[in-house]
């Protein structure tokens, strides 16, 4: 744990792939064996879009109601449905064993409320007898809790003071925002994703800081004078760190999102809620706590972050063009590499020997990207005569033009609706040329267009992608979504499929392309299935999506029919 607080302060994830995470009839999905057997897949979560009804009010008694019930010490003060679940420090926890059966004098308390997804979430303070700051998200059905989720922090937890978490939060405005201080629910959620990313990943990012503004973190305060020129901002990025399974509830009228996510790890990583109010679009107070699983006393971390890459876009198109000789030649010597090199494939740390860059490929086609913003590139490759077809996906990291990184994902036709020979006639049709500067959207524009798809086909139904741009159309692997190249939108999916979480998102990004590509996993961190998406906008609006998922396991991935989504090509 100390080696993880000593580092905060603080996409094939489209409905195909539900559709191979959840094939019909079973728990889990299916893969073909030999001889015609089955072998489980490890499912992630069960298709069951949630379909709720709600109202503010609704959501406002509820949460009255267990804050009466938190105050008494009894659950059944709440409006419980009869199967109603309970979480608590992000595990599964009881009726009888939650928090809630413990009678707290309650200081203070504040709650938003989201009609959108029927779920509240409520800040509690306790300062007398044992302390603690808690979180508290209600989901609410026709009236009933039908889950409550609570993130409780003592004096054990990440820079808690109960006493000056009171202080401070009492002396804040959170009142109802006018009409004309509100954002929208996407602008909120981008907002959350932005401070995430700004921080933990891309120096890129531009997170709507604002002036004044105050950080409360389990009771330290960044503004404890008021001064109008505090807004909030942390140097960075201070390296590189995922902040898994981010879930949103997000109150319009007060300008409010809060979010849970885990630092680092989506299964033994440390439990947190971020909770954000912004002004006029502006960041204006963040209220954390984060919960410590660890028997051990949280330490302040300090900082030291890495130094800059040096690069431009030469720089890193003269690394790709290297590179691709490399491999076609399969002799890895013909790339300038840095003194020590990190070598990547599948999403797992290998060998220069033993990576698929030694292996002489007949590059069918290759298309790249170039994030001079990063010092990063992104090439897809792809292979359709030989032993073997692929299509390649590969990240170098360049600094002073020499290659320090290099991050294969490399599918075959043990993949996801892999065929080499499509993806090679359906890429190539495409148009991926520079754009003009009146089609071009900013870097900020087209990561928060990568989170969007990810956030909305797999989480919350008010997220709006950019959909809309005809024709646009997905290709997965070889399967492709337009094969008649059809006057319309293809790559549009009905959204959410229910809560999947998509982890380890990281960004490359070319703006005069109007392409960001994102490395991701869904399901699981470290485990979950390695995946890449490209996503190419054009005057703000998906125009082609590309995918890459690699299959983990040593089976073919079968292919479930007659299900949404899956590109009609396959």
């Amino acid at each position: 744990m100390t080696s993880l607080v000593k580092r905060i302060s603080v996409l094939s994830c489209s409905l195909s792939i539900l559709a191979l995470l959840t094939a019909p009839g079973s728990g889990a999905a299916q893969a073909k064996g030999p001889a015609g057997g089955v072998m489980e897949q490890p499912n992630p979560f069960a298709y069951t879009p949630p379909s709720r009804e709600c109202t503010r009010a609704m959501l406002v008694k509820a949460t009255e109601r267990y804050i009466a019930a938190q105050k008494a010490g009894n659950p059944a003060k709440m409006a419980l449905a009869k199967d109603a679940k309970f979480q608590q420090d992000m595990l599964e926890s009881s009726k009888g064993k939650s928090i809630v059966n413990k009678a707290l004098p309650i200081a203070f308390h504040r709650s938003i409320y989201d009609s959108a997804r029927c779920k509240s979430f409520t800040e509690v303070i306790v300062t007398e007898g044992e302390k603690y700051v808690i979180g508290t998200r209600l989901t609410v059905d026709k009236g009933k809790i039908i889950e409550v989720d609570s993130l409780v922090t003592d004096k054990s937890d990440w820079l808690i003071n109960a006493d000056d978490y009171l202080k401070y939060s009492k002396a804040e405005n959170w009142d109802v925002l006018p009409l004309d201080a509100r954002v929208s629910r996407q602008e909120l959620i981008n907002a959350a994703n932005n401070y995430f990313d700004f921080i933990f990943l891309d120096k890129g990012v531009r997170a709507p800081w604002g002036s004044p503004c105050a950080r409360l973190e389990g009771g330290a305060y960044t503004n404890p004078n008021n001064e109008e020129k505090d807004t909030c901002q942390i140097p960075a990025p201070l390296g590189e760190m995922f902040v898994s399974n981010r879930t949103f509830i997000v109150d319009e009228e007060l300008g409010a999102v809060n979010v849970y996510c885990l630092f680092e790890d989506n299964e033994k990583g440390m439990p947190d809620a971020h909770t954000f109010r912004l002004v006029d679009g502006k960041y204006r107070f963040i209220h954390t706590i984060s919960v410590n699983r660890s028997d051990k006393p949280v330490e302040v971390p300090e900082y030291k972050p890495e130094p800059d890459p040096e690069c431009d876009r030469n720089m890193l198109k003269a690394a790709t063009a290297a590179y691709i000789l490399a491999q076609e030649a399969g002799d890895i010597s013909r790339i300038p590499l840095a003194g020590n090199v990190k070598y990547m494939e599948d999403m797992k740390e290998t060998t220069k020997e033993k990576g698929m860059w030694n292996t002489p490929l007949k590059i069918a086609f290759h298309r790249s990207i170039y994030d001079s913003v990063r010092c990063k590139t992104f090439t897809e490759v792809i292979v359709t005569e030989g032993p073997e077809k692929y299509v390649i996906g590969t990240r170098l990291a360049v600094d002073k033009g020499r290659v320090k990184e290099i991050n294969s994902l490399v599918t075959s036709k043990k993949d996801w609706l892999f065929n080499a020979d499509d993806y090679l006639k359906y890429s190539m049709s495409e148009d991926w040329d520079l754009l003009p500067p009146d089609d071009r959207v900013s870097r900020q524009e087209l990561i928060d267009a990568g989170n969007q798809y990810f956030d909305y086909v797999f989480m919350d139904k008010g997220i709006r992608p950019p959909f809309g741009h005809v024709p646009c159309a997905r290709l997965e692997g070889g399967a492709y979504t337009n094969p008649r190249g059809e006057e319309k939108d293809t790559c549009w999916i009905p959204g959410p499929l229910g809560e999947l979480p998509i982890v380890e998102r990281t960004f490359v990004v070319d703006e005069e392309m109007g392409t960001v590509n994102v490395f991701c996993r869904f399901g699981a961190y470290k485990t979950g299935m390695p995946d890449a998406h490209t996503f190419r906008l054009v005057k703000g609006k998906y125009k082609w999506i590309h995918t890459l998922s690699v299959n983990l396991t040593d089976q073919p991935l079968f292919v479930p029919d007659n299900l949404p989504g899956v590109p009609e090509s396959h």
